[in-house]
């Protein structure tokens, strides 16, 4: 498409807020376009504790017949993907498509018409910093979403289907509105039920790894404090232990034929974890798991 000529004044207010979101947000939440004045903007939420999502089939336009619930801290993100006319921000707002896997397209339609109000509102000044606020502030109460939070998995898959009105209907709705009008700026990728799920589980637990590794804890063998890059976890009893300590400590239960399974060092601890937790050189891995195959 033809591009208009920009003004200097919009010209200028995109670069500066470009550079200021580069400057403001990590790379895994804003990516700057090459191509064009625009880019990627993702948006991971702020969860309560032991906040818990569920699937449940038994939507009858949905073919998953099983059940599926969790407690998660991290949820995939909203991906706001915008490209900046040459009349932004005097005249024209942000051209952008909205997407989430675990929002249904009705919420995500939602979500758009907010950005569209919040874009009136700011009349000629630049917007995508209060757009990113309130995705990442404000979309669990502006769609009244609260734990348990059940997924409407209905709407998946090209489900939804509009009335004569242009009114989009849903087996269950949830936020401001019970319909909404399609909106062709939301992009829903979920191929399966299955497939959510295991992205679900599988960004849930990344990130938490994540979070882990970049916090520093205390060893609770040599009482100094590490990385949790430098650490193991066991999840059940919550104790930490560097990996050198836990090295040692297995290095020794090996030699004395004590080892039974991958067991806590504290005593009387019963949780246990599995190689693959650990960053063993290989012989002492092999060790450890032809021991617990022998028992």
């Amino acid at each position: 498409l033809h591009r208009q000529p920009m003004a200097r004044e919009d010209k200028e207010a995109q670069e500066d807020e470009l550079l200021a979101l580069a400057s403001i947000y990590s790379e895994d939440e804003f990516k700057r376009s090459e191509t064009a004045p625009g880019g990627e903007i993702c948006v991971c939420l702020d969860l309560p504790p032991n906040f818990s999502v569920a699937i449940k089939g038994d939507c009858a336009s949905n073919e998953y017949m099983g059940s599926f619930e969790s407690i998660v801290s991290f949820l995939p993100p909203i991906i706001l993907n915008f490209e900046l006319p040459p009349g932004y921000p005097s005249t024209d707002p942000p051209a952008f498509t909205l997407s989430c896997k675990w929002l249904s397209p009705s919420q995500l339609a939602l979500l758009c018409q907010r950005l569209d109000d919040l874009w009136e509102e700011y009349a000629g000044g630049v917007v995508l910093f209060a757009w990113m606020q309130f995705l990442k502030e404000g979309t669990l109460e502006y769609l009244k979403i609260n734990s348990p939070y059940e997924i409407q998995v209905c709407e998946f898959g090209s489900q939804c289907i509009k009335n004569n009105s242009g009114i989009s209907d849903s087996c269950s709705a949830t936020g401001p509105a019970e319909a909404v009008i399609w909106d062709k700026r939301v992009i829903q990728d979920v191929e399966s039920v299955t497939t959510l799920i295991d992205c679900i589980l599988d960004f849930d637990e990344a990130q938490q790894k994540k979070c882990f590794d970049s916090k520093s804890y205390m060893c609770n063998i040599c009482f100094l404090e590490k990385l949790g890059s430098e650490c193991t976890h066991f999840k059940d009893c919550q104790h930490v232990y560097c990996n050198a300590c836990l090295k040692d400590y297995y290095t020794v239960q090996i030699q004395d034929g004590q080892v039974q399974a991958l067991n806590c060092p504290e005593p009387k601890c019963s949780s246990v974890a599995t190689p693959a937790q650990f960053l063993f050189s290989r012989h002492i891995e092999t060790s450890l798991n032809n021991l617990i195959s022998l028992t």
